[in-house]
């Protein structure tokens, strides 16, 4: 036989604020980070940079132009950074022989392939990035955008490149307007 009631748990109102006599109000959580500004991704407290987009925390804004008019990846895993003077160009990669500047930060990243992608500064202080014209195996995005390999993109301050699915870095240096 079972008994039926007046009330069910579905009549039961929430009430905030209430603490019970005698017992002390609840503890609140400690804090988990701060926002990214650019992303709004909650990043842990300590941790310069937001693990997602990169951006500084409680810095202010990184400088637009770095000295010499140099173009800086700097990457997200280890807080890396490979610097690419006017008029030069950079392979980015796994292969120690194809890409010998980036191969060192690269190498752990088991999705970036061999010959992923090369990043070229011209001496008017544009940047462009292209996917290795056979394509990376992985594929190579900007700001999300997927590229088409052997297709030249423009870069600009704040671009973020990702590598595969798990490396990736920001562009910083590029002049705001430079000639073509």
């Amino acid at each position: 036989m079972t008994e039926t009631s007046d009330w069910d748990d579905d009549d039961w109102q929430p009430v905030d604020g209430v603490t019970l006599p005698g017992l002390p109000p609840p503890a609140q959580p400690p804090p988990l980070g701060e926002r990214c500004p650019r992303c709004a991704t909650v990043v842990p407290a300590g941790i310069p940079r937001c693990p997602g987009c990169l951006a500084p925390l409680g810095t202010g804004p990184p400088p637009e132009r770095l000295a010499g008019g140099v173009l800086r990846l700097l990457f997200r895993a280890g807080g890396g950074h490979l610097d690419v003077p006017r008029g030069g160009e950079l392979r980015l990669g796994r292969s120690g022989d194809w890409a010998p500047e980036a191969s060192a930060l690269l190498a752990d990243e088991e999705t970036v392939s061999a010959r992923h992608a090369t990043v070229v500064h011209t001496a008017e202080g544009a940047a462009w990035v292209t996917e290795v014209a056979r394509g990376a195996t992985n594929g190579t995005r900007v700001n999300d955008r997927v590229l088409v390999p052997g297709r030249a993109v423009r870069l600009r301050n704040g671009d973020r490149i990702e590598l595969g699915p798990r490396a990736g870095f920001e562009v910083r240096g590029v002049e705001e307007e430079p000639a073509d």
